[in-house]
């Protein structure tokens, strides 16, 4: 991480700011082979089950503090010069308050390894009906603005609450609520949490009005690491009747062998229990590793089955390699 020193002169003098802000610039590029082996094979049509793929971060970040202890903080993320994070959060006793389309509850207070990307896995498929994460987040945050609070930790209890404007072609505004508990018994430390979404309709009256819900608990003792998590996705139709009811549980086990190598094995499987016509059905178990050859520099790995049944039953296998560089 690099630290750019700002001038301060002018923030000195409107805000009464009582220490220099410092730009941190941080990220990371990735460079990665895909592979996979599904029962659509497409190699007799010309083309191949292989590919070579690109992935660059960089974000800028900077701090202030008053004289009055309250901070604010600013953040700006570009994931491959297209798509872009920002977030100014300002904290006092209250706790903190973030705006922009970055800090939300779902996007920070998951259990899911598969949603927070912990392991590189990609699979080269589109699995329809069902989901690839136990996770409840349901807007996009790139492309949607939100208010969200954090309260102030109280004895390991924790929480946040989101607000996202859908802008002004669309109702689909999503709430979002978190609350998580961590303590520790000995040298076994532990976190429940749970969560509630909510859209609205995309139009006033589109078939999409949608009830996310989401808990889990994580164990940490020693090296091992444990977590399960559920996320149920509820679709609701304008007679307010479920149209579509997708369960999804993740299983994982970690184990951090050295400072430098951790594994993993994550299974996950989704259904979606209110279609009977397809019943779409995902069972999916990942076995990948994070390697640091130095500080700064690692290889990722993973190996995915996969078994989907649906209105196009797919199954098969798939492989990623990838070296990252943190800067």
């Amino acid at each position: 991480m690099r630290k750019v020193l700002l001038t301060t002169t002018a923030l000195v003098a409107l805000g009464g700011v009582s220490a220099a802000s410092a730009l941190d610039i941080s990220g990371f590029q990735r460079w990665e082979y895909q592979s996979w082996d599904d029962t659509a094979s497409t190699e007799d049509a010309g083309n191949n089950d292989t590919q070579f793929a690109d992935y660059n971060r960089v974000v800028f970040s900077h701090s202030v503090t008053g004289d009055s202890g309250m901070s604010a903080s600013g953040y700006y993320r570009v994931n491959n010069w297209a798509e872009a994070y920002q977030d100014i959060s300002v904290t006092n006793d209250l706790g903190t308050f973030s705006f922009g389309n970055y800090t939300t509850a779902g996007g920070f207070m998951y259990n899911s390894h598969l949603y927070n990307g912990t392991f590189r896995v990609a699979t080269g498929q589109t699995f329809t009906g069902v989901n690839t994460s136990a996770a409840a987040a349901l807007a996009d945050g790139a492309t949607t603005n939100s208010v969200n609070y954090t309260m102030p930790s109280v004895g390991g209890l924790s929480a946040m609450a989101t607000l996202m404007d859908a802008g002004t072609t669309s109702n689909a505004d999503v709430t979002e609520i978190f609350v998580a508990y961590s303590g520790a018994t000995g040298d076994v430390g532990f976190r429940l949490h749970g969560g509630l979404v909510t859209g609205d309709d995309s139009t006033g009256g589109a078939n999409d009005e949608q009830e996310n819900s989401e808990y889990g608990i994580n164990i940490d003792t020693g090296g091992m690491g444990f977590r399960m998590t559920r996320e149920e996705a509820t679709t609701k139709n304008t007679a307010g009747v479920a149209s579509a009811k997708i369960e999804t549980n993740e299983y994982a086990v970690t184990y951090k062998a050295s400072d430098d190598l951790t594994l993993g094995v994550v299974v996950l499987d989704s259904k979606d229990k209110l279609d009977t016509t397809n019943n779409p059905k995902l069972d999916q178990t990942v076995i990948a590793a994070n390697y640091f050859i130095m500080p700064g520099l690692r290889i990722q790995a993973s190996t995915i089955d996969f078994d989907y049944e649906g209105a196009t039953n797919n199954s098969g296998s798939a492989m990623n390699l990838a070296l990252r560089i943190d800067f």
